[in-house]
């Protein structure tokens, strides 16, 4: 559901690293997991970083006694990565397996040797960090929303890019709330009215924008009303 879906990825792949050398890293620090395990949990002691050789995992972080999910790791993604801190630290969040799957489990000694005979591998984890940092500023503008509605619309021109004709998004419910930052059930209602005053069509997890520019408008006349609202 983000713009990873729409682009090449570029983050930590088991496709950087050649077979036989997969094979030995996965039979000395593989690990397999199933849906609903957790790998990490919030406020735990930071022992190892992860990356993902298959599978999806969820991130959630505990907010005002719910848990606010944070996004949704795919494979070749870098997960964990507070065990890479030079000083002792905990877990930010808590890592839910989604599906079956396995993962590269690494401490930092081992994740920094790794790094020495995959240099790729390094810059690769930057970048991804990188677009990390940048899509958690753009949830924060989203979460200033103060509508569902609002955020939903935002969201989907973020993931339209600049075209003002049609456009076609690849996202789950479990994504799309990810960036939104609210309830699956919240977001997939707010999708059907939008769906029903077609503003979008729907096919699976592809959603299809016949028209991005009145989706702008139809946000801007959104953030009207919620300026409004809270004038009153």
């Amino acid at each position: 559901m983000d713009e990873a879906d729409r682009a090449p990825r570029s983050q930590p792949r088991a496709d950087d690293i050649e077979p036989q050398e997969r094979a030995r890293l996965l039979g000395r620090y593989g690990r397999r997991f199933f849906s609903g395990d957790a790998i990490h949990q919030e406020g735990a002691a930071a022992t190892e970083a992860f990356l993902l050789q298959e599978g999806r995992v969820r991130l959630l972080k505990r907010v005002a006694m719910a848990d606010r999910s944070l996004g949704v790791v795919r494979t070749g993604d870098l997960f964990g990565e507070d065990a890479l801190l030079v000083e002792s630290t905990t877990y930010g969040s808590t890592a839910i397996a989604l599906t079956a799957g396995v993962v590269l489990a690494l401490d930092r000694a081992t994740f920094r040797a790794l790094l020495k005979t995959h240099p790729q591998l390094g810059s690769q984890a930057i970048e991804q960090l990188a677009t990390r940092l940048r899509a958690a500023e753009d949830q924060i503008e989203i979460m200033m929303l103060r509508s569902v509605e609002s955020r939903v619309t935002s969201v989907l021109i973020k993931l339209a890019g600049p075209t003002s004709g049609a456009a076609e998004i690849t996202i789950s419910p479990v994504e799309l709330s990810s960036r939104v930052g609210l309830d699956v059930e919240a977001v997939k209602r707010t999708v059907q009215r939008m769906r029903d005053r077609e503003y979008l069509r729907i096919t699976g997890e592809r959603i299809e924008i016949p028209d991005v520019e009145a989706l702008r408008r139809l946000h801007s006349l959104l953030g009207a009303k919620d300026e409004l609202a809270g004038e009153s």
